[in-house]
């Protein structure tokens, strides 16, 4: 009964997400959003990056994460929100989509280098020093913190990467703990 129950719970999240990109999609920026990019508002972005997120983070949650990726499901979605948003954002602006890149490549090494403890090791620490520079460049970036609340793009890519350098550490300290 209880499998009964997690299947319905995927599909309607599925569902859920789904439903949320495709209303999405028709957005115009008329809401007297400027345009970030020539192609995408920023509601788009954000509803495009955390639908594929939440897809993804589904996805890994159902299988054995460890056979699909080096990080855990949380991890891996945070950090691909952030990527994702940068590199839309990036379609105007070549250092976001070079951070963005740089996260999806991140994330994507498990698929393509053999893993190992060290690998791994190097994966999680890469990860998380470029999440901590894309953090700190948005605000060494941003003087004007009226424009900072006001960005609930730029703000939510920060809760993310905030969200992936804690569980990394949390991931850290739970591997050492039980290596002694």
């Amino acid at each position: 009964m209880q499998g009964g129950f997690r299947m319905k719970n995927r599909v309607l999240g599925y569902l859920f997400t789904l439903v949320v990109y495709i209303l999405s999609i028709p957005i115009a920026s008329a809401h007297g959003e400027a345009e970030s990019s020539p192609l995408l508002t920023n509601i788009q972005i954000f509803l495009i990056s955390v639908s594929i997120s939440l897809v993804v983070f589904f996805v890994f949650r159902s299988n054995n994460p460890k056979k699909l990726s080096a990080f855990k499901p949380g991890i891996f979605s945070l950090a691909l929100l952030s990527g994702l948003v940068h590199i839309l954002l990036g379609i105007s602006d070549r250092i976001l989509l070079l951070g963005g890149v740089g996260v999806l490549v991140i994330l994507a090494s498990p698929l393509l280098v053999k893993m190992n403890d060290t690998r791994e090791r190097i994966a999680h620490y890469s990860l998380g020093i470029l999440s901590l520079v894309m953090f700190i460049a948005y605000f060494v970036s941003n003087h004007d913190i009226h424009s900072i609340l006001e960005d609930y793009l730029g703000l939510t890519a920060k809760i993310a990467e905030i969200g992936v350098m804690v569980g990394l550490v949390q991931h850290r300290r739970s591997a050492s703990i039980q290596d002694e």
